[in-house]
């Protein structure tokens, strides 16, 4: 079997769901499971092809000090932009091909490249696709046709991932006849089922095809105790090339979120409950992967990390005297209190992503958020005098939300500002299994359809994402309110200060840059014992 992670992704992302599966054929002594990030392919191939972006890539990998260096940072970020500008274009070129519409010799090439690549060992008889982010899907598709159509591949190809449960499955495979099977859910017991070769009428949480057509084996199963999960194995990824100086690596303390109150959240019904690992293992982990790779450097991918859950993580990292610098997501309650931001600057934590969303109680009322501006604006503050990087992720364009709503957000940021290093302006996006989209006459919506993420020959794929316009809005466009928001948004913005440089970079630079600056801010004392 291969497991690919295809384009299309940052190239510093090392993808944390193909190590997990690597650690889980390693642990059943399955030696012959072949990874292959195609999406790395694919960035190397471009800065291989163009002086320009080989120099880029140089600067990335390459010393730590040019790195923290804003303007030398600065000068390659025209590089960047170029290289994504082409991926832009193989994007557009794969879905024209997806459509039936021919394929172009960029994209043919890329795809020849990977076939090769996908089919070196002769003996394959499943190609598995692991799909993060819907914006994989053009990719994987084309790449799928690609080797059934043009190349008489006769391995099945299956696709996971948590791309998959943001879409209609069986409109999915109606629409790309390639695919032989979908896994859907958490993988580690379906893939476990594969790698025993189990028949996919057993493999729980997959739809696949048989003579009468499209089946499901029956819902998927999940890993009830995350302690007696295999430590992710990125033996085959690290060393690989990644576009970071030093290395940098994702990890999981939880799945699902403990908040499961926000009404605009999909993830309140797209994982099987909320579970932790201990706090222990996962700074054990940590060490584990310091050793193994010189890694000192993580960032938690989980939705929420609870104000007593990173006290005990800090009390696990202290205790071990273990190095190390790491980013969590959380939300400004008052559980995080000054004492407990100290704790965790001393632990190693350098960055908060906080949900905050709104500046006015109002609308953080309507979204069930359960945080309120003035603790938002303490716990940010007092984060800030730890030297710990803040990142606000706000949303505009909420349900209920009018000009005075707003003004208090606008009053909000203008508050926290010189507190923060980075903020995401983000338009509401109502999606299905939403509290926002099962009753939407309740918070003034209109649902209008549903959105396309592509087509397949005409055949729609759809995602969850709702078309929708507000009760004072006509007609049957979407609604524009969130466009204007961020708009007048981007309008206030310019008055103010300008933010910290790495505040818009990417996670994983994001990171290296907080650490530094960090360090600067506040001198780091031996770890001690909590």
């Amino acid at each position: 079997m291969i497991l690919i992670f295809p384009p299309r992704t940052g190239a510093t992302y090392m993808p944390l769901g193909l190590a997990c599966l690597a650690a889980l054929a390693r642990d059943q002594q399955e030696a012959a499971l072949d990874l292959f990030d195609a999406n790395l392919e694919l960035w190397q191939q471009l800065c291989d092809s163009d002086p320009q972006l080989d120099v880029m890539r140089t600067f990335f990998q390459g010393s730590l000090d040019l790195f923290l260096s804003p303007s030398n940072y600065a000068a390659h970020l025209v590089y960047l932009s170029e290289a994504r500008r082409k991926i832009d274009l193989l994007e557009q070129q794969a879905r024209e091909y997806l459509e039936g519409n021919g394929l172009a010799s960029e994209l043919q090439q890329m795809l020849q490249r990977h076939t090769k690549r996908i089919t070196c060992q002769k003996t394959v008889k499943t190609i598995a696709f692991s799909a993060m982010f819907l914006d994989q899907l053009p990719f994987l598709l084309a790449q799928a046709k690609f080797l059934v159509q043009e190349c008489n591949c006769e391995s099945r190809i299956i696709i996971g991932g948590a791309a998959m449960s943001a879409l209609s499955v069986p409109e999915f495979m109606t629409a790309a006849p390639f695919i032989d099977a979908v896994l859907i859910g958490e993988g580690e017991i379906a893939f476990r089922e594969l790698l025993k070769k189990q028949p996919l009428s057993r493999v729980p949480g997959c739809y696949y095809r048989d003579a009468g057509g499209i089946r499901f084996s029956g819902s998927f199963l999940v890993p009830q105790d995350l302690s007696q999960l295999c430590m992710p194995d990125f033996t085959a990824l690290a060393g690989k090339g990644y576009f970071n100086p030093v290395p940098v690596l994702p990890i999981s303390a939880s799945r699902g979120c403990n908040w499961h109150r926000c009404r605009f959240c999909t993830h309140n019904s797209s994982f099987g409950g909320y579970r932790q690992r201990p706090p222990r293992l996962v700074a054990l982990e940590m060490l584990a992967q310091r050793n193994r790779f010189n890694c000192r450097h993580f960032y938690f991918v989980d939705q929420y990390v609870d104000p007593q859950y990173l006290n005990e993580l800090c009390d696990a990292i202290l205790e071990l005297g273990l190095d190390c610098r790491f980013q969590i997501m959380a939300r400004t309650v008052a559980a995080y209190t000054p004492e407990l931001l100290h704790k965790a600057a001393e632990a190693g934590c350098c960055w908060i992503s906080w949900g905050v969303e709104s500046g006015s109680q109002k609308l953080l009322n309507l979204m069930n958020k359960g945080t309120c501006p003035e603790i938002a604006q303490r716990v940010i503050r007092d984060a800030s005098a730890e030297g710990i990087s803040n990142l606000l992720m706000m949303i505009f364009g909420a349900p209920g939300s009018d000009a005075s709503c707003l003004e208090e957000t606008f009053s909000f940021l203008d508050r926290v500002w010189k507190h923060i290093d980075g903020m995401t302006a983000s338009a509401f996006v109502l999606f299905e299994q939403t509290e926002f989209a099962s009753h939407p006459e309740h918070y003034g919506l209109e649902i209008l359809g549903d959105h396309i993420s592509l087509k397949v020959e005409g055949r729609p794929i759809h995602d969850l994402k709702l078309r929708f316009r507000r009760e004072f809005e006509s007609g049957q466009s979407e609604s524009p309110l969130a466009a204007m928001e961020i708009d007048k948004w981007e309008r206030y913005k310019a008055w103010l200060p300008a933010l910290p440089f790495h505040g818009r970079l990417c996670c994983e630079h994001y990171l290296i840059f907080a650490d530094a600056v960090q360090a600067n801010y506040r001198p780091r004392t031996k770890p001690r014992s909590a």
